[in-house]
């Protein structure tokens, strides 16, 4: 993984806990949803199908994205494969342009933003929400539980 993004600036120099701070504070809602955070990373359990959802922040890559993420003490292993078999269904609910997955996550969704202008912060702390709760209910749709 690259360090520097396309303006020269390492990842190492994103206040992360500044934005994490900041995404709590706009979505205390969240809080209580939270399998696991890290520098990176704030995972929402989806404990009903022992997925985790991952929102992350990739300031060396300029985008913001969600997937469905790992967590072996939340029982979110294995996600991609077994949830390979309702890929199609999944992504056709979430309606994805291909400019906005990267090919390695499985089902994903990324926006491309410039992650160190602290002004764009509370609209990538909305969108990873937003998004996040897309996927929510697309899988909920198709695995058939509330």
């Amino acid at each position: 993984m690259n360090e520097f993004d396309f303006g020269g600036r390492r990842a190492s120099e994103f206040r992360h806990r500044g934005f994490w701070a900041l995404f709590a504070e706009r979505h205390p809602e969240e809080r209580p949803r939270m399998a696991r955070r890290g520098p990176w990373f704030w995972q929402r359990g989806l404990p009903d199908f022992a997925l985790v959802l991952s929102m992350y922040v990739a300031p060396a890559q300029n985008h913001v994205g969600v997937f469905f993420g790992r967590n072996e003490k939340f029982g979110a292993t294995e996600s991609w494969s077994r949830l390979k078999p309702f890929q199609p269904a999944i992504e056709a609910r979430l309606k994805l342009k291909p400019d906005q997955s990267a090919q390695d996550l499985g089902i994903n969704s990324l926006w491309h933003v410039n992650c160190y202008a602290e002004d764009n912060w509370p609209a990538m702390t909305d969108w990873l929400v937003t998004e996040c709760s897309r996927f929510e209910e697309a899988v909920t749709d198709v695995l058939g539980q509330k």
